[in-house]
């Protein structure tokens, strides 16, 4: 070859090179498992890798955990596929019936599992109780207390990982491991270990999943007393009197000694907010009153609201285009106690369309009460109605005035709703919210002769409409 050719091929070879050497390593979920499992390896641990797990919010996995045989090291993956069992949902569930007693286990050995996930992911684990731990009885004396004896058991990740070792007897607390993911989904690598003691710490091995020193979760107690039901009667009607309502009428009704039961009132059309009012016994020992309740339309069963708040009273927020029975079923009362609706009722605002149907003329004014506009005093400058995906609606405005648009839904299902407006280099938008079917936003037009309106709907076969109102 001849030498310049030569001297080329060299240039280019140590090119590649430097390239190469200077590409960053980039370390993922896998590399972090291998890691963890080679480090406990080389400490003369027995080491193995169960399968990767994919686990959504709110469906908890339980996961059988085995020792691993004599022998095992940390590239023996597939020795624990049969430990990784499991069927999302209570705890029972088939599948997850690792003995931790098996073969290659001595008596006063340790038993660790490790689960990793991405830094992001947030996620709990929790280990079958000794038998005979806690009794049903102090479990139920605890929660009434304001404890959650289980929370006790409950390992929170940090940093997307979380580790739970057991020594000598208690091995067998992880014959089971429930996994809860609190994020949104999250996929999971665990490493199972035995060693002779505990094994080295997560922290040291993968460093970059370390944030310091995290603070103790505390107790914050037992709830705040709601106080007396009347005084609370009184005061959540003075409130809805103050904002404008036009009437309160309150019903009540004794609860369950479980503390549900379910209200069936007659409405008439126009906004409402009911508020839900459980009295406090007197009793020392009680449960803690957290009234959850959800209002529904008679007959179809369309859900109008729904509350799952810790505050004591409930709170449901919708509007009627038209008159109309009401079903509230409710849980969360201390016993069998006197249980308030109090109904606060506005009037439908003026110009809301109805020829679109009770439903829509519905959806439209709850939009506006929600964002505490004022009444429409004129006729819609514009209406537009769209099917599921993302549309743009152009609308003419005069320069100098101000808007309101709302989009509500007219039939089908709903799981997101949002309205947005583009007008200069001005945006607003808003989203109906979790159950929710009305959305609605205020605009002005300073200089612009057009505003850019975009309706984006997702569901089963939803088709909405919307309006758009000068506002004085």
């Amino acid at each position: 070859m001849a030498r310049p050719a030569r001297t080329a091929v060299l240039t280019l070879l140590a090119a590649l090179a430097g390239l190469s050497a200077g590409a960053p390593a980039r370390a993922d979920l896998s590399d972090d498992a291998a890691r963890v499992a080679r480090m406990w390896s080389l400490s003369g641990a027995r080491v193995a890798r169960l399968p990767p797990l994919f686990i959504e919010h709110g469906r908890t996995r339980l996961v059988a955990i085995t020792p691993p045989p004599a022998g095992t090291s940390g590239a023996a993956g597939a020795s624990g596929a049969a430990g990784a069992t499991g069927t999302p949902g209570a705890a029972g569930a088939s599948g997850a019936t690792g003995t931790p007693g098996a073969a290659g286990a001595k008596a006063e050995e340790c038993l660790t599992a490790a689960f990793l996930a991405p830094r992001i992911v947030e996620f709990t684990l929790e280990t079958s109780p000794l038998a005979g731990d806690v009794s049903a009885l102090e479990g139920l004396v605890e929660r009434l207390r304001g404890r959650d004896p289980d929370e006790e058991r409950r390992v929170h990740s940090v940093g997307g990982a979380a580790v739970i070792t057991r020594c000598g007897p208690e091995r067998e607390e992880l014959g089971r491991v429930a996994v809860e993911v609190l994020s949104p989904r999250g996929a999971f690598d665990v490493v199972v270990a035995s060693s002779s003691g505990p094994p080295e710490r997560i922290e040291a091995i993968l460093p970059e999943r370390t944030f310091g020193p995290v603070a103790p979760r505390g107790d914050p107690g037992r709830p705040a007393e709601p106080g007396p039901l009347d005084a609370r009667v009184a005061r959540a009607a003075r409130r809805a009197r103050a904002e404008g309502a036009l009437r309160v009428v309150p019903t009540d009704m004794s609860s369950s000694v479980v503390g549900t039961g379910q209200f069936s009132v007659k409405l008439a059309e126009g906004c409402h907010r009911i508020d839900l009012m459980a009295e406090v016994p007197s009793a020392t020992v009680r449960r803690a009153t957290d009234l959850d309740a959800e209002a529904r339309e008679a007959g179809t069963g369309r859900l109008l609201d729904r509350d799952r708040s810790d505050a004591p009273d409930g709170r449901l927020d919708f509007c009627l285009g038209v008159p109309g029975v009401v079903e509230v079923p409710f849980l969360g009362a201390a016993g069998p106690v006197k249980v308030v609706l109090s109904d606060a009722q506005w009037p439908l605002p003026p110009f809301v369309p109805g020829h679109f149907g009770a439903r829509a003329r519905g959806n439209l004014a709850a939009a506006l009460h929600r964002r505490h506009a004022p009444a429409p005093r004129a006729q819609p400058i514009a209406e537009a109605v769209g099917a599921q995906g993302d549309t743009l609606v152009p609308v003419q405005v005069e320069p100098g005035r101000c808007y309101f648009a709302a989009a509500g839904l007219v039939r089908g299902e709903l799981r997101a709703l949002r309205l947005s407006v583009e007008l200069g280099d001005h945006a607003g938008r808003d989203d109906a919210g979790d159950s929710g079917e009305g959305a609605g936003v205020a605009f002005c037009s300073e200089l612009e002769e057009s505003a850019a309106l975009h309706v984006g709907a997702r569901g089963n076969s939803p088709v909405w409409v919307l309006a758009v109102w000068p506002m004085d």
